[in-house]
């Protein structure tokens, strides 16, 4: 009897898995179709849709089943739903429907988390594929189609409310249907997926692996320091202090990096002095024992007000300055800071092992090095974060360098706002970035 219980326990594992799997595959196929029409203009889109539509009531009706012939809208709407409703393919719950907007709930919705995804993702699509597809064919007869007004997810109660209006359709017809360049489409869907990689990774190691024992050491180490401890243990007690404050550098970059790849940092401007902040990051870094006092020299004029964020100001010099150290040898950095103008210009200069040609143009991306990380650890992204933070402020940064001679990094701020047209204060890096 144990025997056959576990043979059929078995089987019921194995049945669940196949059903789940088969659900997942479904989910892919409408996450993929969503995806790849969203590559597309919009009147192209139109001309897929509607295709898809014809092609799918052709196959139903050669495999014997009729959807109906329709005379008017609402019969092409009243046929087509009332057709996959009774057939199981949707439950679908009509809550209003007047001047051409229905509103509805679909419950029970098959790829209910492809499209939570395609909408996460910033796509738009359209609820129930297969359905939508043939009413957009039959309503195409009548010159009409369906707008998605909005959609919202239920996920916890497993349905997805939509208001979709009934309106004329557009006679303009695309120039170039479906001119998408092949090469474009590959890269953009290549880096949409690059980037959604990086952002789900660095918030699962940094919230989850990195953040709750980081908080933990820290609470542990001030009770350590409030309790009086021997001579011998100071020194222990200080080494613990800077491998805490690389560890908060390593997590605030990767948190940084991020916000920057989803667009979620903004500037919060204000008049900053450049030299005040960079006396304190200097002083900081003194105090945490990761220089010797006097290592960084600081030379140029006193003030330097421009408005800037404070935060990534400092940011800023922060990186700049422990690049300099970890790969300055030990020797001392130069900083400098003048004014030029409406532009400040901030340069390190270390005397350390230097870059090589062919890394100049690839360090201030993320993850890239000047060195191998055997030697010189780090993640790799602290110039990248720099980078994108001048370039926020509307500033450029730039570095000098050879093998063995050291790197000298220059950064030009505007001390007021960028003329660029458009700009506002708020806009991420992103949509700066897009802007013509």
């Amino acid at each position: 009897m144990a025997e056959l219980e576990q043979a059929l326990a078995t089987r019921e594992t194995q049945a669940s898995s196949a059903a789940e799997f088969r659900r997942s595959l479904y989910e892919a196929y409408v996450y993929g179709l969503g995806r790849t029409l969203s590559l597309y203009d919009p009147a192209s889109v139109r001309v897929l849709v509607r295709e898809m539509g014809r092609r799918i009531r052709e196959y139903l009706e050669e495999v014997g089943y009729d959807l109906g012939g329709a005379g008017t809208l609402d019969e092409v709407l009243e046929k087509t739903i009332g057709f996959f409703v009774d057939h199981g393919f949707v439950d679908l719950e009509v809550v209003r429907w007047e001047n051409n907007l229905i509103q509805a709930r679909w419950h029970r919705l098959l790829g209910l988390r492809a499209y939570e995804r395609i909408v996460a993702a910033g796509g738009e699509t359209f609820i129930s594929c297969p359905l939508s597809a043939v009413i957009h064919d039959g309503l195409a007869a009548f010159g009409k189609e369906l707008e998605l007004v909005k959609n919202t997810f239920h996920v916890e109660r497993g349905y997805v409310e939509s208001w979709e209006a009934v309106v004329d359709t557009p006679t303009e017809e695309p120039r170039e249907p479906l001119s998408l360049d092949a090469e474009r489409m590959f890269a953009l869907e290549r880096e949409q997926s690059r980037q959604l990689r990086v952002r789900d990774e660095f918030i699962r190691i940094a919230s989850h692996e990195l953040s709750t024992p980081l908080t933990a050491t820290k609470l542990a180490l001030r009770r350590l320091e409030s309790a009086e401890l021997p001579e011998a243990a100071r020194h222990p007690v200080a080494v613990l202090h800077r491998q805490l404050r690389r560890l908060e550098l390593l997590v605030s970059e990767m948190l940084d990096t991020t916000r920057l790849q989803i667009g979620r940092i903004r500037l919060e401007r204000a008049e900053v002095d450049l030299v005040a902040v960079t006396q304190g990051v200097i002083e900081l870094l003194s105090a945490s024992e990761m220089v010797e006092p006097g290592e960084i020299r600081l030379h140029g004029t006193t003030s330097a007000v421009g408005l800037w964020d404070a935060g990534r100001l400092d940011q800023i010099v922060t990186n700049l300055l422990t690049n300099a150290i970890k790969y300055g040898e030990r020797r001392p950095i130069d900083v400098t800071i003048t004014l030029h103008g409406d532009e400040a210009r901030l340069q390190v200069a270390d005397r350390g092992i230097g870059i090589a040609p062919e890394a100049l143009e690839r360090i201030f991306d993320p993850f890239e090095r000047a060195a191998p990380v055997e030697t010189h650890g780090g993640l790799g992204l602290g110039l990248y974060i720099a980078r994108r933070f001048v370039e926020m402020h509307g500033g450029r940064i730039a570095v000098d360098s050879r093998p063995g001679a050291g790197a000298t990094f220059t950064v030009d701020l505007p001390r007021t706002l960028p003329p660029a047209p458009g700009w506002r204060v708020e806009r991420s890096v992103e949509a700066r970035e897009s802007t013509p």
